[in-house]
């Protein structure tokens, strides 16, 4: 396994299980009772990330090639199942929101890697397919919990896959490809810096593909991008490298160039890395920035990667 793909599986990750959950947390919701859904929706939501995660890396590198066939997309059949539960298990409005804009990502990453000519293989979708059917078809025999969770489910072990396993599971090998992609062009991008750089790709095709039917089903279920917290960090650009751009509080000029990004850092006990991609051209090591940012997470004693939303020059 190459050092993108183990790349790729440590930054699909968090990613994967945040779109997998919001999705089955709605199926589970409204078939199992509430006194004992806490048991059931981990179980299912551990069967269905491991699942996905198998199936997707264990074929990231074959040639052979797979068309798109009947791939649903923007499926209101669908759509209309996950709102509904929604709407019986009493979720709030934020939620509701999340689990819908993660439905369009999860779609927005397979249309677009068709739009790249991306191409998956069948040989190893079919061998792994049938390999983990028969892993759950184990389960099924040995697990009193998974047997129970589909009988309230009111699934077969076919239907489970046929209609909760497959679609999504290509959905997850694309957005897999695309990240192999980003990752050849930027080798040392952070993880949250890849994952949006992608999912912006993914979603501004599929949003000008699409926008008619996204604001169609936008309107039908009442939902709209959910609230980010948003930060501000007014500092000094201190480095370019890459797809991302440093950004510290208390830089001097002079001591740009005179030490490290990590010893300017340190020195000033702050340090936030941004996307590079939207504003290469408008900024300049050195210069002063206004940073309006969101989806911080910790880089080392000192720094952090963010999501960057605006930015002004100040000088």
């Amino acid at each position: 396994m190459s050092k993108v793909d183990v790349r790729v599986i440590r930054d699909l990750t968090e990613s994967k299980k945040r779109v997998m959950t919001n999705v089955v947390k709605q199926i589970e919701q409204r078939a199992i009772p509430k006194k004992s859904r806490r048991w059931q929706y981990s179980m299912f939501t551990v069967i269905l990330t491991i699942f996905i995660g198998l199936f997707i890396y264990a074929q990231v590198n074959n040639g052979d090639e797979l068309s798109a066939n009947a791939v649903p997309i923007l499926d209101e059949t669908y759509y209309d199942m996950i709102f509904q539960d929604a709407i019986e298990a009493n979720e709030s409005q934020e939620s509701i929101n999340m689990t819908f804009q993660s439905l369009f990502e999860l779609d927005a990453y397979y249309v677009y890697a068709e739009s790249k000519n991306i191409k998956f293989s069948e040989k190893a979708i079919a061998k792994q397919m049938q390999a983990e059917r028969e892993k759950y078809e184990k389960s099924y025999k040995e697990s009193t919990v998974f047997k129970d969770g589909l009988t309230k489910l009111n699934l077969t072990l076919d239907e489970f896959f046929d209609k909760y396993m497959e679609a999504n599971a290509l959905k997850w090998f694309a957005q897999a490809e695309l990240m192999k992609e980003y990752y050849r062009k930027y080798e040392n991008s952070y993880q949250m810096h890849a994952y949006f750089a992608v999912k912006k790709e993914a979603m501004d095709y599929f949003t000008a593909k699409y926008g008619q039917q996204i604001a169609y089903l936008e309107n039908k279920y009442n939902v709209s991008k959910p609230n980010m917290s948003t930060q501000y960090k007014y500092g000094t650009v201190v480095a370019m490298e890459e797809d991302r751009f440093l950004v510290v509080t208390g830089a001097l000029q002079e001591e740009i160039g005179q030490l490290s990004n990590e010893e300017i850092i340190t020195k000033h006990t702050n340090g936030v890395w941004f996307p590079l991609q939207e504003v290469q051209d408008k900024i300049a090591i050195g210069q002063s920035v206004n940073v309006t940012y969101n989806w911080q997470v910790p880089l080392n004693q000192y720094d952090f990667v963010a999501n960057l939303e605006k930015i002004e020059i100040s000088d």
